[in-house]
């Protein structure tokens, strides 16, 4: 599968990264994440040049690291700056690639493309995340499925009334107004949900005296799969039964063709002091996506058995339509860098297939 390489990929939460070494596959590409002795994020490829011993099973020191097998040491750019064997010859066959790495909204973003090209994209903003006043509770999921299925099941949030009887009560899909927006190449969902019963979510919020609310959630996405989404109920029946809005972050990452790491957190502005309701938010989103959508969108990448989903000219409902335009902007972006990475290579006199390798 061809990935969008030049973008920044949600690698870690910034708290996952202590002492030690974190080893992820992005992309297809074993990384190892550790941090120097500035406490900034390192990123190598995680795979010694000598016998592929991964580096993420070795010893970090100050700003290098120490292959396991054969002692061999590289710095944070992934130069070799030690090697114990014979005269200590250092020939540049022995570097490891080094990717940007950056922290923002505390977040670890990596770019898995073009390292010249990084630090002309900024990262998507979630600064709600850090937000003052709020509380931001963040999980992480291994997802055995593709990416793009995890998105579709992010930007129609109509299925909630089918699989998630915590976040949507029963008959709560035919009350929504749904509408596609964008802009350049970022697609919204909008899910309106006018004068609808309270949700066992939100009634943690509210209260189970409030019974029927005034809601809304929206989805916002950015490739290559980064979105953040806006949810809002405003009780009207007790009509002064207050407000209560989350904003949630939503960030995938492929691992493999049929693996994702899931990176969500969700921030919210009332009852920030409560350990309680806190600890019943997290079981019951985790749940959601660990019991409910993971093992659906699992089953449905089984029965497509490796096909292109609209290859298989799927049955499309109005609330499809955000998601399709999400798929339809990343097909092209790919297209738009594959054809510059071949056009790249034969400026050089290099096979076009060699390209990718060559980043």
């Amino acid at each position: 599968m061809t990935f969008l390489r030049n973008a920044w990929y949600a690698a870690a939460w910034s708290s996952e990264l202590a002492d030690g070494t974190l080893a992820r596959t992005f992309l297809d590409e074993p990384v190892v994440l550790f941090r120097g002795e500035d406490g900034k994020a390192v990123a190598l490829a995680d795979m010694c040049p000598h016998r592929f011993a991964p580096l993420s099973l070795g010893r970090i020191g100050g700003d290098t690291i120490r292959c396991p097998y054969h002692g061999l040491v590289f710095d944070k750019m992934g130069a070799c700056v030690h090697n114990p064997h014979g005269r200590g010859v250092r020939p540049s066959s022995l570097s490891v690639r080094s990717y940007p790495v950056l922290e923002r909204d505390s977040v670890l973003w990596i770019w898995m493309g073009d390292a010249a090209l990084a630090g002309a994209t900024p990262p998507p903003s979630f600064a709600f995340l850090d937000k003052d006043g709020w509380a931001t509770i963040r999980g992480m999921l291994g997802v055995g499925a593709n990416y793009e299925l995890v998105t579709d099941n992010l930007m129609d949030l109509s299925h909630a009334e089918f699989l998630h009887p915590f976040i949507a009560p029963e008959g709560s899909a035919a009350g929504i107004r749904y509408r596609a927006e964008q802009d350049d190449d970022r697609v919204a969902a909008i899910h309106d949900m006018p004068d609808q019963p309270n949700t066992p979510l939100f009634e943690l919020l509210l209260g189970k005296t409030v019974t029927r609310i005034d809601g809304y959630a929206n989805t916002y996405w950015e490739a290559p799969a980064n979105m953040r989404l806006e949810t809002c109920a405003t009780a009207i029946e007790p009509a002064d039964g207050g407000r209560a809005e989350m904003l949630q972050a939503h960030l995938l990452t492929p691992e493999t063709e049929t693996s994702t790491h899931y990176f969500w957190a969700i921030s919210r502005d009332l009852c920030l002091d409560d350990q309680e309701l806190e600890a019943m938010l997290r079981f019951g989103i985790d749940a959601a996506f660990r019991n409910e959508d993971e093992p659906m969108i699992q089953a449905v990448q089984g029965r497509m058995r490796g096909r292109p989903l609209m290859d298989m000219s799927p049955a499309l409902l109005p609330m499809d339509e955000a998601a399709v335009r999400a798929r339809r902007i990343l097909a092209r972006r790919i297209a738009e860098e594959q054809k510059a990475r071949a056009v790249e290579a034969r400026d050089e006199g290099q096979p076009a297939a060699h390209a990718c390798a060559a980043e």
